[in-house]
């Protein structure tokens, strides 16, 4: 019987990434949709129904381009943090050694 393979040690840092990654599809998917959103509610004509709509819709996705931005910004600081602390010479630094090239 073989021995189990060790884990992966760089498995831990796919979070930094995914939550990186989700603030810049969230960002995106508020634009493009924010876009459709401004211009449905300046072709609406005199229809109030579509102008709230548009507006609502527009202040919503407004805020969920904020907060892509602040998933963006945190996944990226955590990479930082992530690549400083695996610069430093702590036990950390052990963790790496175990593993078979």
């Amino acid at each position: 019987m073989s021995q189990p393979e060790a884990p992966n040690p760089e498995h831990r840092s796919s979070g930094a990434i995914i939550c990186f990654c989700v603030g810049a599809v969230l960002c995106g998917v508020a634009y493009f949709l924010g876009v459709g959103a401004v211009i449905g509610a300046l072709v609406s004509g005199n229809d109030p129904a579509l102008v709230v709509g548009s507006i609502l819709a527009a202040v919503s996705l407004g805020l969920a381009a904020i907060l892509g931005g602040v998933l963006m910004l945190i996944g990226g600081i955590w990479m930082v943090v992530q690549v400083i602390a695996d610069q430093t010479g702590n036990a950390s630094e052990q963790r790496y050694r175990n593993i078979e090239r």
